[in-house]
């Protein structure tokens, strides 16, 4: 398969507008009838009206009222032809790589423009709703370890798992295949599997997971579902003092969670943020606390029922609040970065967080203690279509892809400034 030459859109051009954040949550009833499918994963039945905690808003992201446009940035398409294309990194030699949710199959995008597929022997991926081949990462001495790190869904395992590999000094394949974490339950029907792997500097992995459509998980301390997991690259637990009722060696961090789909460390702090699916209401940016219970429980005798708050602060006092709500309507986050660079002008620090249902990338400023939001913007909204995953760039850059399906979706670069 060979990629055609990149190119370059129109730069986008716009100045936000300040607007602030309160942090005091409102509660907000809201009914949503909607159908079940693989692309709204934010908007799944679990019944009648939701009622959930909102903010008061920086401004709507509904198409009728957008937010205002962010910096000026240029893209460029690395590659196309894509379906789904979960996740992607770039190595030091300037390879970019990304893999298919639905066929498992990796991709090699190298600097001279030609795509190479790359052999990797996941079995057989469980490709059902929103689970398959998902997160990739690099180890922080990729250049010397060429340590790879994936989740996938597996169909002979019935679970979703990460696996460290060694890639190929050409990226012909991943070989030496050691499974760090197993047995992350994996709903029947591919429901909410996370499952976003964050690849920390001091060597240690962080990993969302989703609460597989299953009621008790999210606040069972034994399931791996609904949580953040904390490794170190051996897949030994990572995490200082386990949370109540989970065993000594448990990997779990934070729990109480419906779906992670962003991880991303805020450089020059050791802060952690993530970013999840809200039911119908109130998807969520994080700041991640060890220990922290997010709020999420939808157990109700046992069955999935997501009749209640994202964030449940009656049933849970102690629950940890969010840095960022959407409110209504959702918009499904995906993947997320920090921008890093003076190119980005007043934005540098902001958060990136790729939009699904809105197709667009959201830019969330922070509040010096980071625990709120003072300003946010838009980029390339409508675009590109459905945006997936945002990684960060040595130069600045963002490497994004999108989610359309059916051979239709793009690798794009996008970089602050015009051409």
């Amino acid at each position: 398969m060979t990629l055609e030459p990149a190119r370059s859109t129109t730069p986008l051009r716009g100045s936000a507008v300040s607007r602030t954040l309160s942090a005091t949550a409102i509660a907000a009833a809201v009914t949503m009838a909607v159908p079940l499918t693989a692309c709204a994963q934010s908007m799944l039945p679990g019944g009648g009206p939701i009622t959930g905690s909102n903010t008061d808003s920086l401004g709507s992201l509904a198409p009728e009222t957008p937010l205002a446009p962010g910096p000026e940035v240029s893209v460029d398409v690395l590659a196309d032809g894509l379906t789904i294309p979960w996740d992607v990194v770039r190595d030091p030699s300037g390879v970019v790589v990304t893999g298919e949710r639905g066929s498992g199959t990796l991709h090699a995008i190298h600097p001279d423009e030609s795509r190479t597929t790359i052999d990797a022997d996941l079995g057989e991926v469980f490709a059902e709703a929103e689970s398959g081949l998902m997160g990739l990462a690099l180890a922080h001495d990729f250049e010397t370890s060429r340590e790879v790190y994936t989740c996938h869904s597996s169909a002979d395992h019935s679970d979703n798992r990460i696996t460290a590999w060694t890639a190929a000094d050409d990226w012909s394949a991943l070989t030496d295949p050691q499974v760090l974490v197993s047995d992350i339950p994996l709903s029947e029907g591919g429901l909410h599997s996370g499952c976003r792997i964050l690849a920390h500097s001091d060597g240690t992995l962080y990993i969302g997971t989703g609460d597989a459509f299953t009621g008790p998980a999210p606040q069972d301390p034994n399931s791996l579902s609904g949580k953040i997991l904390h490794i170190k690259r051996d897949g030994t637990t990572a995490v200082k003092n386990p949370i109540a009722g989970a065993p000594s060696n448990s990997p779990v961090l934070t729990f109480g969670h419906r779906n992670v789909q962003g991880l991303a460390a805020q450089p020059g702090t050791n802060r952690i943020y993530s970013a999840e699916h809200g039911p119908s209401v109130d998807d969520e940016v994080n700041l991640v606390t060890a220990g922290g219970n997010y709020g999420w429980n939808p157990n109700r005798g046992g069955q999935y029922n997501q009749d209640v708050p994202m964030t449940d602060a009656r049933a849970f006092p102690d629950a940890v609040p969010a840095v960022w709500s959407s409110g209504a309507p959702t918009l499904a986050p995906g993947g997320m970065a920090f921008l890093d660079g003076e190119a980005w002008g007043e934005w540098n620090g902001a958060i990136a967080v790729a939009m699904l249902k809105t197709k667009q990338i959201v830019l969330l400023k922070l509040s010096p203690d980071g625990n709120s939001v003072t300003e946010m913007a838009t980029l390339l909204r409508d675009e590109h279509g459905r945006m997936r995953s945002i990684t960060s760039e040595p130069d600045g850059s963002l490497l994004v892809t999108t989610s359309d399906g059916s051979g239709q979706d793009e690798v794009l670069r996008v970089s602050p400034g015009a051409e």
